[in-house]
């Protein structure tokens, strides 16, 4: 008899966390690409200007949830357990993507690129998710989308997708001890190219 929680398994599985932030990730591709044409022009009072691209916050909300997906993903690899009995483990219900990247033994740059997550934390923990924080001590300045920030963003993506498809490729063993293969295509992750 089959499990009722394999469909929740099938779903939840490493490769599907993995797809998620592949499509994230295009769709942060795209907008990054059409940056410098539109923009928003904030007067202060002292007549100081602000002006800010309005695909910043897109790209830093799309971005960063692809890099939570992809963190859960190892996560999900090395801890089936956390997708047992038909829901989420407490473990993956955070946005905090430094905190959820700590929890991984097999991630790549475990230390370096830690100011992208942070970075693209900060953005979905606030500014770039919703107009203004809980209160207002939590206030954050928001994020620079730098080119030091995108290209590390794009290193850390490439590193993720890369080990991914070779830990998939040696197998997965699932909450309940089926093994699982998964091969992908050269080409298939465009975090990959």
């Amino acid at each position: 008899m089959e499990n009722p929680n394999s469909e929740f398994v099938e779903q939840a599985n490493p490769h599907s966390w993995f797809l998620v932030a592949d499509q994230l990730h295009t769709q942060a591709l795209a907008i990054y690409g059409g940056r410098g044409q539109r923009f928003l022009t904030h007067y202060k009072p002292g007549n100081k200007e602000v002006r800010r691209d309005t695909s910043d916050n897109s790209v830093f909300l799309l971005a960063g949830f692809a890099l939570e997906n992809a963190i859960k993903g190892f996560l999900v690899y090395e801890n089936p357990d956390w997708i047992a009995n038909g829901h989420l483990s407490r473990e993956l219900k955070s946005h905090s993507l430094a905190e959820l990247k700590d929890k991984s033994n097999l991630i790549p740059y475990p230390i370096k690129y830690r100011y992208v997550l942070e970075g693209f934390e900060d953005g979905l923990e606030g500014w770039a998710r919703y107009p203004c924080a809980l209160t207002a001590a939590k206030m954050k300045k928001e994020g620079i989308l730098s080119d030091r920030m995108w290209a590390g963003y794009q290193t850390l993506m490439r590193a993720y997708g890369n080990k991914m498809i070779k830990l998939l490729a040696a197998g997965w063993n699932d909450p309940y001890g089926d093994l699982q293969h998964f091969k992908i295509s050269e080409g298939f992750l465009d975090m990959c190219d």
